[in-house]
């Protein structure tokens, strides 16, 4: 009969595993960290509990997957839109910072054995794109895979903008603008989305 070893018998926390090699464990877990941390543990020590990633002063971690075999594809939520960032999977290093426009990672598809990644994302200007990202070269590419069109809108006429400003309240407020590309148009439009007048960052 197989040995069985205690890691988790509560619900102190959330966990999620993202990849196992032998002995070791590694997992997604907001245990003494609300914004989400890596973390390793070794059967043979369950005890012994060592951060990969740490917990970010600000940023929350919403996932995290091994791939292209020993690296982790990693998303963030950083004022208000996704960040993706390729680290080690051993050290938690960042090897990469995948280029992103501002906007929702959807969903990620990939596997630990897998060379490319496929990455959903929507934004002001899109209503969907999927991403394919190979992991082999120097620097990984963001290139689109598939994208829904919309008739007679040309996102790429558009430009939105982040942009962090104080109220007179003191209130740290995040909103973005969307404008023509004034190589095209002679018209600027601009459009203005509040999203929160707390700071969430403290």
């Amino acid at each position: 009969m197989l040995p069985f070893v205690k890691l988790i018998d509560n619900f102190d926390a959330q966990y999620h595993v993202v990849a196992n090699d032998g002995d070791e464990f590694t997992f997604l877990t907001n245990r003494n960290a609300p914004k989400n941390k890596l973390v390793r543990v070794d059967i043979k020590k369950p005890e012994l509990w060592t951060d990969i990633l740490p917990e970010h002063e600000r940023d929350v971690l919403e996932s995290a997957d091994a791939v292209n075999g020993n690296q982790l594809l990693v998303c963030y939520m950083s004022d208000v839109k996704h960040i993706l960032q390729i680290r080690d999977l051993v050290t938690g290093n960042l090897l990469h910072k995948l280029p992103l426009e501002i906007g929702s990672v959807s969903e990620i598809s990939c596997r630990r054995e897998d060379m490319d990644v496929f990455i959903g994302f929507t934004s002001f200007l899109s209503p969907g794109i999927i991403y394919r990202c190979n992991l082999t070269s120097a620097i990984p590419e963001m290139k689109i895979f598939r994208e829904i069109s919309v008739p007679g809108f040309d996102r790429t006429n558009f430009e939105v903008k982040q942009v962090h400003a104080i109220t007179v309240l003191g209130c740290h407020i995040i909103f973005y603008t969307k404008n023509t590309n004034e190589t095209k148009y002679f018209v600027k439009m601009w459009f203005l989305t509040v999203f929160g007048f707390s700071d969430f960052r403290q």
